[in-house]
């Protein structure tokens, strides 16, 4: 199943060349690092050897070597040489252990590993002299080379001793760190830390093992027909997750965020996170997790998530989030890393992130590496990762030889210089000591570390399926073999530790422990203290009418937010573009009389996000380019010309009582989004903002809106804020440029079509398509001021950034004023009107140019849908009302919009506007736009003006006799 990467007996000439470089690079370092001296203190953490092959790893004994202190040492020469040959066992001893529980992988023997040959590395001579007896010469260890607690050993024992660290149980890899301090840390740990586990410490393996392996087998028993993805077969990872928590919350770690697939969650839930089992058979048996008071639609078993406490004695318990997650394999990765780096950086929490990834999952999914890029950037690191692989050595039903091109599922870890750790699942001394290892690097380091646990599936995929279809020869071992949990059970049994009464009363205890569970399961009442985030915010965000708060703010102080942001050090030299085009541009703007003060787009962004920083909220806005803005508009950030020193804007605004962040994020939506999403769930006083270059890139984030934000809330009454900005604009960028597909994100709202207004107030997102300045101020201000969280989705401008006509006067900012669903026409109703065009977004400015333009105001009336979803039913028809009282018959009643027919907002309005035509009396919906298309839009020029010239026409054909309408291009 492990692909082997080192040529056993093979070409030489490679292999030397790769010995000979090792053997140059750590005369090197030891050169200035090590001075020889005839005897060195013992180290004080060093203990015994490892256990020799064939031993289980938990029972090692210590049996420290002897020195003699009239031996001669070896010349500095020869211990260069040494030093080469321990580097080479560092480096390639992975080869050689024994890390497959079913013996599929087979180690390769040392002897046969070309850069462990003490040969290659001209120590032959010495280790036949010391094989006969002949020399009386040893090294000097204990400072770059460890032995147990010796400082003198010979090469014999110095080989034995690597052998028993590198070639066991455990495959190591981390010589490929960029840091040498880590590299030796690492080396010194290992060859150092090798005592057995202490009897309380296998007591507690054995019990959370033996616990796990019940509860998989009474599922079994009870609910045959459910698909659990049980630990069978790798039941170490209970005791891995016990040792991180534990050693978390030695070093001083009170906060904990998990995401993690389906394999091993309810064990893990019901057992060391003392999840009640009956919320489990409950949830089996049909019923929902949510509280009765939470309107909802839950989720499938696999998904749950908690909250909980685990106390492990020191100073203050660990509170512990395992996150809902998806099918979608590893998307909760950037969701978990987002809410950690948010309970870091604005609640001040001593937080830690751990990953459980599967197998193939961690090699596959592009998510993954999304994650990873982002660990050690300034606004997305946690100070590193604990990620464990639990390795069945089977995708579904595909082997590793088919599902990666690495000898191991963690080596995509080496793209951050990340250790890392393989171990076998039934050597469970092993695993818990490079758990320990991995997590003690992790809070040392703070850098991301991986630990692939390598155990099997006892049944397939899930328990209803069968493997032997695909792997009958792996499955027939796997029958054949007694469980492991019962295995160490009769261990410590012949060791003395424990008898068969004690496991018998163990068994018994746990049995009787879940049939009392299974027997109040029917009458359980899922109990809001386990759910994540906020659940008082899910309850009020489904009692309450959607209503809209007013969201002005005082216009004074909106014009000293206007002055700040632009307010740069005195002697800060800006680009002159920027100083006079943006700078004095808007100084300028806001200086004039009152009645002349107008607001455009990017100005109207400020305001809003400077007025929340002085009323206390934060506000996070992370996108590619973000700082600058993509088209050059915002410039939240500017860039001495002379210094390159940074300035940001609102880093003294008066009376701010905000955090303000803004990140320019790496070339990522999957990723960055998701982390996004996690950082808006850890805090709802945080305005989060996820801005796309261009819309048309979302659907690489699709995954996180159809299974996070859409449905976050439903599924797991977890509120999330998270505004999304998606440029959008059908202005002949083509393809790729052109459209946020606006039709999706409608299409995943939950409003009824036949529905009244009441259940609109169970709205999951909101949807809107503002085409003022002073819209978008409110739409971001609202976000915060509504008593509780919804998603939002922004059908951003393109060109009305810098449209003459898309202003707002600060009045329409001021107190008492508020976002507003539908924007009347400018023109008044006039009894002559004929025709009603109902729009959304920026097409409006061209129909109002074009119906000025052919004199036919009195004739058309044009209604602009500012917000599509939750559908402003009420809103519109109170906008109709005046056209009625004016006695307006309109003959027809036509929806226009720029976008392709299957595109836009024409599928999910259409049926929606049938009550409103109904109300004026008129039969049917005219469509007016472009016909549908599988692109988003055309990438010839000259076809894209014919096609917008005919949308126009389209839109007033009929009104002046002769006039018809145009057919497509």
């Amino acid at each position: 199943h492990f692909q082997q990467f080192s040529v056993v007996g093979g070409s030489k000439s490679l292999h030397y060349l790769n010995a000979a470089a090792a053997v140059r690079q750590f005369s090197k370092l030891s050169q200035h690092k090590t001075t020889f001296r005839k005897s060195r203190p013992a180290l004080s953490t060093s203990h015994g050897p490892h256990a020799n092959k064939g031993q289980n790893a938990d029972s090692i004994s210590s049996s420290p070597y002897s020195t003699n202190s009239t031996q001669q040492l070896h010349s500095k020469e020869d211990h260069r040489k040494m030093q080469a040959l321990v580097r080479a066992w560092r480096q390639y001893g992975h080869l050689s252990a024994t890390i497959d529980p079913l013996d599929i992988q087979q180690p390769t023997d040392p002897a046969k590993v070309f850069e462990l040959k003490p040969s290659v590395h001209g120590l032959q001579d010495i280790l036949e002299n010391e094989k006969n007896g002949t020399s009386d010469k040893v090294f000097e260890v204990g400072l770059q080379v460890h032995v147990g607690g010796k400082t003198h050993a010979t090469l014999t024992e110095i080989i034995d001793c690597m052998r028993k660290v590198y070639a066991n149980r455990t495959a190591a890899q981390f010589y490929h760190l960029d840091s040498l301090k880590e590299i030796e840390w690492i080396g010194k740990y290992m060859e150092s830390n090798v005592d057995p586990l202490t009897d309380d410490e296998r007591l507690r393996v054995h019990r959370l093992m033996l616990e796990s392996q019940i509860f998989d087998m009474y599922l079994h028993k009870k609910f045959p027909t459910t698909k659990r993805y049980g630990l069978e077969g790798s039941e170490a990872f209970i005791p891995v997750m016990d040792t991180i928590l534990r050693y978390f919350n030695k070093n001083g770690y009170d906060d904990v965020v998990l995401g993690m697939p389906h394999r091993g969650r309810l064990n893990l839930l019901t057992g060391l996170f003392q999840y009640p089992p009956r919320a489990m058979f409950s949830k089996i048996q049909g019923n929902s997790e949510l509280p009765p008071e939470i309107f909802g639609t839950g989720d499938v078993l696999s998904h749950i998530g908690i909250t909980t406490e685990m106390d492990y004695g020191y100073n203050s318990p660990i509170s512990l989030s395992l996150l809902n997650n998806p099918s979608h394999l590893e998307a909760v990765n950037p969701v978990a890393t987002g809410k950690c780096r948010a309970r870091i950086h604005l609640k001040g929490k001593n937080s830690a992130t751990v990953l459980v990834h599967g197998d193939s999952a961690i090699c596959s999914q592009g998510v993954v590496t999304e994650t990873l890029q982002l660990s050690n950037l300034p606004h997305f690191t946690v100070g590193g990762t604990v990620h464990v692989i639990v390795n069945n050595q089977l995708g579904f039903t595909t082997t590793p030889k088919h599902y990666r091109s690495t000898r191991y599922s963690g080596d995509i870890g080496k793209m951050i210089s990340a250790p890392i750790f393989t171990v076998n699942a039934e050597h469970i001394g092993d695993v818990v000591r490079v758990v320990k290892l991995a997590t003690e690097y992790k809070c040392r380091f703070k850098k991301d570390v991986f630990v692939e646990i390598v155990g099997y599936r006892r049944y397939g995929h899930n328990e209803l399926d069968e493997s032997a279809f695909t792997q009958p020869l792996m499955y027939r071992n796997i029958r054949s073999r007694e469980r492991f949990p019962d295995v160490y059970s009769k261990m410590l049994i012949e060791g003395g530790l424990i008898s068969q009464e004690h496991v018998n009363q163990l068994i018994e205890t746990r049995l009787n422990f879940l049939d009392q569970e299974f027997d109040e399961s029917s009458t359980y009442i899922p109990e809001k203290k386990y759910f994540l985030g906020n659940i008082e915010d899910s309850h009020r965000s489904n009692n309450v009418r959607l209503d809209i708060p007013a969201t002005g703010y005082d216009i004074a102080k909106l014009k000293e937010i206007g002055y700040d942001s632009v307010n740069l050090p005195s002697d800060f030299q800006a680009h002159p573009r920027l100083q006079k085009g943006h700078i004095e541009a808007r100084v300028k703007r806001l200086s004039v009389g009152n009645e002349d003060q107008t607001v455009d787009w990017a100005l109207s962004e400020a305001l809003a996000m400077g007025s929340l920083l002085q009323e206390g909220y934060n506000v996070r806005l992370c996108g590619q380019d973000a700082s600058r803005g993509t088209f050059s508009q915002r410039h939240f950030k500017f860039i001495d010309q002379e210094t390159e020193a940074r300035h940001f804007i609102f880093s003294k605004l008066p009376g701010k009582r905000g955090q303000f962040e803004v990140v320019s994020s790496p070339l990522s939506e999957y990723g960055v989004l998701g982390f996004e999403y996690g950082f808006s769930i850890a805090d709802s006083k945080t305005l989060v903002i996820f801005e796309n270059q261009f819309g048309d890139f979302q659907n690489c984030a699709q995954v996180i809106f159809d299974n996070f934000i859409a449905n976050g809330e439903d599924k797991w009454a977890l509120a999330s804020g998270i505004t999304c900005l998606l440029p959008h604009g059908m202005d002949g960028a083509g393809p790729d440029h052109s459209s946020s597909r606006v039709e999706r994100y409608l299409q995943m709202c939950n409003g009824d079509i036949n529905t009244s207004e009441a259940y609109q107030a169970r709205a999951n997102m909101y949807v809107v398509n503002p085409s003022t300045p002073a819209q978008y101020f409110h739409l971001l201000r609202r976000q915060m001021k509504q008593p509780f969280r919804k998603p939002l989705i922004v059908v951003a401008p393109k060109t009305l950034l810098r449209h003459t006509m898309a202003q707002s006067s600060l009045a329409e900012m001021g107190p008492g004023s508020k976002f507003k669903c539908v924007l009347g026409d400018l023109v008044p109703p006039n009894a002559e009107m004929k025709r009603l065009i109902l729009c959304t977004g920026k097409i409006f400015y061209d129909l109002h140019k074009i119906r000025e333009e052919r004199g036919l105001s009195k004739n058309v009336a044009i209604i602009r849908i500012e917000e599509l979803s939750p559908f402003p039913y009420v809103n519109l028809e109170e906008e109709l009302q005046p056209y009625i009282d004016a006695g307006v018959r309109f003959e027809s009643v036509v929806w226009a919009q720029e976008e392709h027919e299957n595109q836009g907002a024409y599928t999910y309005v259409g049926p929606r506007l049938k009550r409103l035509l109904r109300i004026l009396n008129v039969k049917k919906l005219d469509y007016v736009g472009r016909r549908s298309l599988s692109s988003s839009a055309v990438g010839n020029a000259k076809v894209h003006k014919v096609e917008t010239k005919r949308v126009f026409n389209n839109a007033f054909a009929g009104l002046v006799e002769g006039d018809v309408e145009e057919e497509s291009v």
